[in-house]
């Protein structure tokens, strides 16, 4: 059984709990010990008593289950994000290098929709699930604004009346199906109200998207449309099946966006003929409820819409930092891969000494953390940098082999050289290793050396064809530079 800090934990209050269980055994016994003083005393003293003895054998298994077991993280409200410190955060991104302009974008949004103060509805359903039908009986003289996503072929519909906009989003039946969830849950955050539109019961894709949204703490409103299609019975079933779906948290109501349908009507003659007649209107219970939401929770909707404007921005921080830490950290791999190769083309066999002791691994690990942000001392780079030595010793051949491999891909080598062999098998090894504390400082934000270990050797064993040609042609060209100086 691994020994770690919840196990710990655990068998400290397990001896406190021994401990204080102890000391009631022993109070007992000096009760029984005086057990005729005790006889006349009253009910409700034997009572305390007992229970005093329950609250304290279960007191460690409570403060066990409170701090060692980890809570749901779905159940866990997103996160708060501050206005002020989301600027300086953005500031110091900047002058890092990191492109904030994503997130500057989400911003400058959150400002214009505050300058306006209009009131914000977005538009979720299936095609043909009546969003236009809706937009167009509720404000039949608004105005249209077609959206076409960047980097997508998706059409957002922005529809503008008084201090009323209304962005319907592609059906859920799209074909770009991962961009349109992602779009979905962007234009959810940057709105006030979220509107559900369905023809019947949630599908599995609708209620993918609901629950997407549903983590963000959004208000939203279900409604269930061509309601006239149910009898009674029927409507009242869907609509108990869908506000079950949604734990009862979020209004349904039924209604009818209008529309056309086709009938096929059979004349006095006998005669069938297909007609296209005209759907009744009936909105009034979406905008009630609407208009319910608006009125419980007049301020709360602004705060929300503003937080998740604000947790869009740092998202897409988060995302851009993420990926400049990734560019820069590849360049520093790469830059101290091939100080390696060069320092290795006078070895004469790869061993662990260039990990253990090198100056080369030491400064490439520092400036990862440092790309990074986490805080490291030289004790820990010296173990991270041990424990891939110790690695080594088990893996020397196969990096030489692949190393091999490599060079035999370039015609007209003749017989390799040691040198190249050995510098293609640095170069290996130390992309392995920087990858290996890129990908940890990635997933725990520490240098983690059992982490960093365990990765460094899928890195060695996974060594591509690709990358290891790629380390031949750097060798090969450093060689040549080298033998060009006069």
């Amino acid at each position: 059984m691994k020994l770690n800090s919840k196990s710990l934990l655990a068998a400290v209050l397990l001896v406190i709990g021994l401990v204080l269980l102890l000391l009631l055994l022993v109070l007992a016994e000096k009760l029984l010990s005086i057990w005729h003083y005790l006889q006349q005393a009253p009910l409700w003293f034997w009572m305390l008593y007992g229970l005093a003895i329950v609250v304290v054998a279960a007191l460690p298994l409570w403060l066990w289950f409170k701090w060692a077991v980890p809570k749901d993280p779905q159940n866990k409200k997103p996160q708060v994000v501050d206005e002020p410190g989301l600027q300086q955060a953005l500031e110091a991104a900047e002058q890092r290098g990191v492109d904030t302009s994503q997130a500057r974008q989400e911003l400058d949004e959150l400002a214009r929709r505050r300058d306006n103060q209009r009131f914000y509805i977005c538009l979720l359903g299936q095609a043909s699930s009546g969003k236009s039908s809706f937009v167009q009986a509720l404000m039949p003289e608004a105005r249209t604004d077609i959206d076409v996503i960047k980097g997508t072929t998706l059409e957002v519909l922005r529809y503008q009346y008084e201090n009323l906009e209304i962005t319907d989003l592609p059906g859920f039946d799209a074909v770009q199906q991962e961009q349109l969830a992602q779009l979905a849950v962007t234009e959810g955050q940057r709105a006030h109200v979220v509107v559900f539109i369905l023809n019947s019961d949630f599908t599995r894709t609708e209620m993918d998207f609901f629950q997407a949204l549903k983590k963000w703490h959004k208000p939203m409103v279900i409604a269930l449309n061509k309601s006239d299609r149910y009898s009674e019975q029927e409507l009242a079933r869907v609509k108990h099946a869908i506000s079950a779906k949604v734990d009862a948290r979020y209004p349904v109501v039924s209604i009818s966006t209008g529309g056309h349908e086709t009938v096929i009507k059979t004349r006095p003659d006998g005669r069938q003929v297909t007609e296209t007649v005209p759907r009744s209107v009936d909105i009034e219970p979406l905008i009630q409820a609407l208009q319910q939401v608006l009125k419980d929770n007049a301020d709360s909707l602004h705060r929300f819409r503003d937080a998740g404007l604000l947790m869009l921005a740092e998202q897409k921080l988060s995302a851009a930092t993420a990926e400049h830490n990734e560019t820069v950290a590849l360049r520093t791999i790469e830059r101290h891969s091939k100080r390696a190769m060069v320092g290795a083309m006078a070895s004469i066999a790869p061993g662990s000494d260039i990990i253990i002791q090198g100056a080369i691994g030491s400064q490439m690990l520092k400036e990862l953390c440092q790309i990074y942000q986490v805080p490291v001392k030289q004790l820990q780079i010296d173990d991270v940098l041990r424990a891939a030595g110790s690695k080594l010793k088990t893996s020397t051949s196969m990096v030489l082999a692949v190393s091999g491999n490599a060079l035999k891909s370039f015609p007209g080598l003749g017989t390799i050289t040691g040198g190249l062999l050995h510098a293609v098998a640095y170069g290996l090894i130390f992309n392995a290793l920087g990858r290996a504390v890129m990908t940890t400082l990635t997933e725990t934000g520490r240098l983690d050396t059992e982490q960093t270990k365990l990765t460094f050797e899928d890195n060695l064993l996974g060594s591509s064809d690709k990358m290891a040609k790629n380390l031949a042609q750097m060798a090969l060209a450093v060689k040549a530079k080298k033998t060009s100086r006069p």
